[in-house]
């Protein structure tokens, strides 16, 4: 019966011998990455050190073969190459930052010294369970996708012949944990708005105008902190999503110039209070800024502090589980009460998929009449 081949990144038996007096010779053979089996060997002081030097070398021997990937791969480095290679495809800074954040706080502490050889399932699954029960089930997706980035790359260079990540255990979020933002009341919206106004801090930060923008175009706070001013076409009454603002580490906020997904770009129809809105504001800033909701020092505005800064008040306006994500609850349920469909509702809010609108924004869904007029018409006298 033929001996069974060795895999590509292994190798054989290691035999000593003691070549002359205190000096000893390690010897196997090793299967390189391009099929041939070669005898590598080391010395050392005695066979234990020779041993110890020889294995050494082998988990290196390719390191300097053109910088492909093998077996022998460690994930420190499979992490920068996935991260390259994304940033060579054109992905946006705030995907590169998610994925870059999962490689250096989780994947290269963790498990870095592990390759790609030794990434199995058995290993890869405790390593997940401990990010989610120590930072998260958020963290722990994000480490789950990340890896499979990885791995997949493996395959696709030949380094692995299966990706590990599909065998693992999907991480899902419990639904009794899971805690929505609440839309504002219809008929509690022209108290909201009075209180908002009348609080000293979100006028200071300028926040007031970018709430009332929200409730009237249900754009998501990234793309109302981008909008500038040669998105607006004021005669036609619309407004383009085609920019995010998005916090780049080492490089602060900045507007990247395409939105979340391909749905999100889209030219929205905004009523005529909205539209004299924008126009107020661009009267007020022209002389700074083509920006229509910057920071009070004319900078991009970081979604994410704007964010915080309707947590910091929503007790105050009396709405504890308000966040910007209820302005686009509240803009769904205005839709869906007037008889928008969910396709409509869907294409005026950017989302992807029809399901998700009717899935999470809405309660019923009934017949279609034009989007900016049913806002125009509901927010009439409040903006």
């Amino acid at each position: 019966m033929a001996r069974p081949r060795m895999g590509i990144g292994t190798y054989g038996t290691i035999n000593t011998s003691e070549v002359q007096p205190g000096k000893w010779r390690a010897r196997t053979r090793y299967r390189f990455t391009d099929g041939r089996a070669r005898q590598v060997e080391k010395y050392g002081a005695s066979r234990a050190k020779a041993t110890s030097a020889l294995k050494q070398a082998l988990t290196t021997i390719e390191a300097d073969r053109g910088g492909e990937l093998k077996p022998t791969t460690s994930l420190r480095v499979l992490a920068q190459m996935f991260l390259d290679a994304k940033r060579d495809v054109g992905r946006s800074e705030g995907t590169l930052e998610t994925y870059g954040y999962a490689v250096s706080a989780h994947i290269i502490p963790k498990i870095g010294n592990l390759t790609v050889a030794e990434a199995k399932p058995e290993r890869l699954q405790p390593f997940l369970n401990r990010i989610e029960k120590e930072s998260g089930a958020g963290a722990a997706k994000n480490c789950r996708s990340t890896l499979s980035g990885m791995m997949a790359l493996a395959v696709v260079n030949g380094a692995t012949e299966k990706n590990p990540v599909r065998e693992l255990e999907r991480i899902s979020r419990s639904r009794a944990k899971r805690r929505g933002s609440a839309a504002i009341p219809l008929d509690e919206l022209p108290a909201f708005l009075a209180i908002a106004r009348a609080d000293a801090d979100l006028m200071r930060w300028d926040t007031v105008g970018l709430i009332e923008f929200m409730l009237s175009s249900g754009w998501r706070v990234a793309e109302v902190c981008a909008l500038d001013v040669t998105s607006v076409d004021f005669s036609a009454g619309t407004a383009t999503v085609e920019a995010i603002n998005v916090r780049v580490k080492g490089l602060g906020v900045v507007r990247q110039n395409f939105p979340k997904t391909e749905k999100s770009a889209r030219i929205t129809p905004l009523p005529a209070q909205t539209m004299e809105l924008l126009h107020r504001r661009h009267e007020v800033l022209r002389e700074f800024t083509t920006l229509l909701f910057p920071t009070p020092l004319m900078r991009l505005r970081d979604p994410s502090n704007t964010q915080r800064e309707i947590r910091d008040r929503r007790d105050v306006l009396g709405y504890p589980a308000l966040s910007t994500h209820s302005f686009r609850k509240t803009v769904a349920t205005i839709l869906d009460q007037e008889g928008l469909s969910a396709t409509e509702i869907a294409d005026y809010l950017g989302h992807e998929n029809p399901s998700m609108t009717q899935d999470v924004y809405m309660n019923t869904i009934k017949g279609s009449k034009r989007a900016a007029e049913v806002m125009g018409q509901r927010l009439d006298g409040l903006i």
